[in-house]
């Protein structure tokens, strides 16, 4: 009989932390107009997932008529670059560069652990340019030409 109360007590324990456990659910509206401009307007390009880092990169636009041509509404874009190591608690920065017309990711590779290589292409069809770059946890730098 003993063991029948126990079994009893401690199933009852789990039933209310089961139960009772989750606190309230609630609903908030933000008011960070950065962070909703950024979440319904981003677009992801280009994303390299490895056992050591992971780069994802996200294009915004800098509003109507940004990217400065006449008598266009056209935009200009920035490059959000969000960099996060692999862990429990992992290390993130969030990186963001511009502007730039019509950018496109070419390519990504692993340069050296822990940093990655990407370029992009950027411009007018007819005046298109490119920039290599290059990040880790700590920063983004424009690659050197050679």
């Amino acid at each position: 009989m003993k063991i029948k109360s126990t079994l009893i007590l401690i199933f009852s324990i789990c039933f209310i932390n089961i139960s009772y456990g989750q606190e309230k659910i609630k609903i908030t509206k933000s008011k960070n107009i950065r962070l909703i401009k950024v979440l319904n307007n981003s677009e992801l390009i280009g994303e390299n997932r490895q056992h050591d880092l992971s780069v994802r990169i996200y294009k915004i636009d800098n509003g109507s008529g940004s990217a400065g041509i006449e008598e266009r509404h056209e935009v200009s874009h920035n490059l959000l670059i969000a960099v996060s190591e692999f862990d429990e608690e992992p290390n993130q920065k969030l990186f963001e560069i511009g502007p730039f017309y019509h950018p496109k990711l070419l390519k990504m590779t692993a340069s050296k652990y822990y940093q990655k290589e990407f370029e992009i292409k950027y411009g007018t069809n007819d005046n298109r340019k490119s920039v290599k770059l290059k990040v880790n946890i700590n920063e983004l730098k424009i690659k050197a030409s050679n």
